[in-house]
């Protein structure tokens, strides 16, 4: 394919990561028509009565709220469910009857869809039909302290991954919304600002979306405004590939209009810049 012949999606895939309560989920709870997979049982903030203020009652937003329940008495899961349950809500919204009701998925949060991936993957590594692969969940079960193993780690990253790539491969606006973990040296020094996921799948997450943004609420004048950051710096990891600009309100319609904004110029200077080819 030539360069002439793509077109950039409409679409918008984010990573968006931040500290907790900072406005992760209230941002997204802008898009249009959203369906919430919400593994931090937060879905309260889009009843909040500012957010009603600013926003309206959204009625059209779809969720689902999913966390493992089957625990023993020193909180170590015994059985696997919400992992599983969030995939089956995924088939089901992507049936024939369902798929159109909907404009934006929204995981909220991926921290936490990274635990109930990690507590399947200890009931399964554990089972004596794969071979006991694990005994952290027997362990876990004995002391009360979960320490998982590297295959225990290998077996959570893959099905995250496999997870977010599913959704991503849908043709619907994506906000995978992530805690963030501050990475610094034994001397307290901070190397890194990324989103709280297991080991790799920082990296191997992140690189699978276009848009990864930092979400933070920074003062103007007596207001709070809730933001994205997307200029990478020394230990802030982040990027637009769409060009949106640093402190862009994490808010749809502000989203949206910069990313007009931004089509309007690209067509400009393609039509005005000299056409070149390699011989």
């Amino acid at each position: 394919m030539k360069l002439s012949e793509y077109n950039p999606e409409e679409r918008i895939a984010a990573l968006a990561f931040g500290k907790f309560k900072v406005g992760k989920t209230w941002g997204a709870g802008t898009f249009p028509r959203p369906n919430i997979m919400d593994f931090d049982r937060g879905i309260d903030t889009l009843l909040n009565p500012d957010f009603l203020r600013l926003h309206g009652y959204r009625k059209d937003i779809q969720f689902e709220q999913f966390w493992d329940k089957n625990k023993d008495s020193k909180g170590v899961v015994r059985a696997h469910n919400a992992f599983d349950d969030a995939c089956r809500y995924f088939d089901k919204w992507m049936g024939p009857s369902f798929r159109d009701q909907f404009d934006t998925w929204i995981v909220d949060s991926g921290t936490t869809l990274s635990e109930a991936a990690m507590n399947k993957a200890l009931v399964l590594m554990g089972q004596t039909g794969l071979g006991v692969k694990s005994n952290t969940l027997q362990v876990g079960h004995n002391t009360g302290m979960i320490a998982p193993k590297q295959q225990d780690y290998g077996a959570e990253r893959s099905m995250l991954e496999q997870f977010i790539q599913m959704i991503l491969d849908t043709n619907k606006h994506f906000l995978f919304l992530c805690h963030e973990k501050v990475l610094q040296t034994e001397e307290g020094a901070v190397t890194g600002i990324v989103p709280l996921l297991t080991g790799k799948s920082v990296e191997a997450v992140s690189i699978k979306f276009k848009e990864v943004w930092n979400v933070q609420r920074i003062k103007k004048g007596p207001d709070w405004n809730v933001v994205v950051k997307t200029q990478q710096t020394s230990v802030l990891k982040v990027g637009s590939r769409l060009g949106i600009p640093e402190d862009t309100p994490f808010e749809y319609n502000a989203i949206k209009t910069v990313l007009d904004s931004l089509k309007v110029q690209r067509t400009a200077m393609m039509q005005a810049a000299p056409t070149t080819e390699t011989k």
